[in-house]
C-alpha cells in the first residue's frame, strides 16, 4: 500500500496537474505517509507448508542425478568476439563478467548443461553459475 501511494505521488507530480513547468503550483509538497506496523519475521518453519502428521510416510521424493553428477568446467576454453560468430548465434543469451579490465562472457546454453564454470578473470577467482 505503502509502494503504491508513493508511485501515485510521484505519477502526480511527473504529471505537473495544474500549473506551469517550474511555477510554484508544480512542486509537489510531500504527503505524511502512514508508517508500518511491525510485524513478526517470516522464519523458514512458518514458511513452509503444513503436511499433516503421518501423510509424509506416503510422499516419494525422486532424486533425478545423484551429487556431483553434473561436471563442473575448471578449464574453461574461450573465443575471441571475432570467432564467436562461428559458433553462437546474435542473440545467445551469455553472462558476463569484468573485472580489472578483463572480459569474459559464457554461454547461458552451455552453463545450462554444466551449471558451474571454475574461472579467474582479472587475476581474482570466481565461480559462474546457473
Amino acid at each position: 500500500m505503502r509502494t503504491t501511494l508513493i508511485l501515485l505521488i510521484l505519477l502526480l507530480t511527473a504529471c505537473n496537474i495544474g500549473g506551469e513547468p517550474g511555477s510554484a503550483a508544480s512542486i509537489a509538497t510531500p504527503l505524511p505517509v502512514a508508517t508500518a506496523v511491525a510485524t513478526t519475521p517470516t522464519t523458514i518453519a512458518t514458511a513452509l507448508p503444513r503436511i499433516p502428521a503421518g501423510t509424509y510416510d506416503d510422499l516419494e521424493i525422486i532424486t533425478l542425478l545423484p551429487p556431483d553428477a553434473i561436471p563442473a568446467i575448471d578449464d574453461p576454453q574461450f573465443l575471441r568476439a571475432s570467432e564467436a560468430a562461428e559458433f553462437y548465434d546474435p542473440d545467445e543469451l551469455v553472462m558476463g563478467v569484468t573485472f580489472n579490465g578483463e572480459t569474459r562472457a559464457y554461454s547461458v546454453p552451455f552453463l545450462s548443461s554444466h551449471e558451474i564454470v571454475n574461472d579467474a578473470v582479472g587475476g581474482v577467482k570466481i565461480a559462474v553459475t546457473w
